[in-house]
């Protein structure tokens, strides 16, 4: 995989093993030793990916990140941070100042080679990544789970909107536009309509946060298959994401979103009853023809009773046990979350250091790194039909 790499690091031992490394991989390297000439070379060459270090003469990595990422002729190029400065609240200062990953000094070729290969693979900046939630056990207050997600990600300079699905069904053909109209919502059709506005059926919410209502539709299969998807990144599409609130129904709508979906996030109960519920929805999944590696799971303590539950703790049993993904264990008091959610400041703005924001900002590190590029391709839309027999 050739490009070009800019590497801004004034230390020159650090500098030399990683230019080494890279070369090796056949890429073009480019190198300097402050901040201001990294963002004036990066200005001149326009390269393909960025490497930086935080602790730079003159003005500091967080900076230099911060106007890459602001520039009209930088902003797309993915930046990997490697630097010692590992606290979380480092990490979590770069990613806000627009970093794409984040690799802890000393770090070997080989890990630096797998973080740039990666990044370089991912979808380029502007295509919408769909990332489907699934609630497993019907957990409250998943909403305000959803907005500190997005939250999160929003502070790491993606654009996210958040997809309301309605339980409610409309006919496909015999559906009241006026009223959904009215109500703010948008029914999905198989085509859009030419006068469709793309801010149509979106509230804003206080945290600033945009919500996009949409009605499940009924019709044949055909009519709500891959077109379902296409037509939310349609009116999400100078969106980098769309995180769903996908209620889990075996209806040819929800299972296209699911087949058609960059990521699906199994969200459960983390007791040890609900594991098998988790395990019955990783089947059903990969009955539709989605492949584990394409899954992750969310535990939640719903109630907060142990705040200690950490996911270093149950990651390797989880993982072996259900052979997908952990991506995080979050404790919180669901069924007083979801009193003030609507109309309260996301606690990831407004206590970022609480146990719960980081929670939040270790999902939003794990979609922003998700290798998209392995996703497999669409599935046939015969599976639908297998799976309506089945349940």
């Amino acid at each position: 995989m050739a490009g070009k790499i800019l590497i801004i690091e004034d230390d020159q031992t650090a500098m030399r093993l990683t230019e080494y490394a890279l070369k090796q991989r056949g890429y073009q390297i480019l190198t300097t030793y402050n901040g201001l000439e990294g963002i004036i070379t990066a200005q001149k060459e326009e390269p393909n990916l960025i490497i930086l270090d935080i602790m730079l003469p003159g003005i500091d990595g967080f900076e230099v990140c911060k106007r890459l990422h602001s520039g009209s002729q930088t902003a797309k190029i993915p930046i990997l941070i490697i630097s010692a400065k590992n606290q979380k609240e480092d990490i979590d200062t770069g990613f806000r100042a627009g970093a794409d990953d984040y690799l802890p000094k000393p770090a070997s070729p080989t890990e630096i080679i797998s973080r740039v290969e990666r990044l370089l693979s991912k979808k380029p900046s502007g295509q919408t990544k769909v990332i489907a939630f699934v609630n497993a056990n019907g957990i409250p207050g998943m909403t305000m789970v959803l907005v500190n997600i997005a939250t999160a990600l929003s502070e790491q300079g993606k654009r996210v909107t958040l997809a309301d699905i309605a339980g409610n069904k409309k006919g496909h053909n015999g559906h009241d536009k006026d009223t959904s109209q009215r109500s703010g919502r948008v029914i999905l059709e198989t085509q859009l309509m030419p006068d469709a506005s793309e801010e149509s059926g979106f509230e804003v919410l206080p945290s600033g946060i945009r919500v996009l209502h949409l009605d499940e539709v009924n019709g044949s299969e055909d009519e709500v298959s891959s077109q379902s998807i296409s037509m939310i990144k349609q009116l999400c599409k100078n969106n980098d994401y769309v995180l769903i609130d996908l209620p889990l129904t075996p209806s040819p709508f929800t299972t296209s979103i699911l087949k058609h979906s960059d990521l699906s996030v199994i969200v459960s109960d983390y007791r040890l009853a609900k594991i098998a519920e988790i395990q019955n929805t990783v089947t059903l999944f990969r009955f539709l023809g989605i492949k584990p590696e394409e899954i992750a799971a969310v535990l939640v303590d719903p109630e907060g009773e142990f705040p200690g539950l950490s996911l270093s703790s149950v990651k390797p049993y989880m993982e072996a046990t259900l052979g997908i993904t952990l991506a995080e264990v979050i404790s919180f008091d669901a069924k007083m979350s979801q009193l003030f959610y609507l109309d309260s400041q996301p606690v990831v703005q407004s206590n970022p250091n609480h146990k719960f924001s980081q929670e939040m900002m270790q999902i939003a590190r794990f979609i922003s790194a998700f290798d998209y590029a392995k996703k497999a391709s669409p599935r046939h839309d015969n599976i639908i039909q297998s799976l309506e027999r089945k349940y």
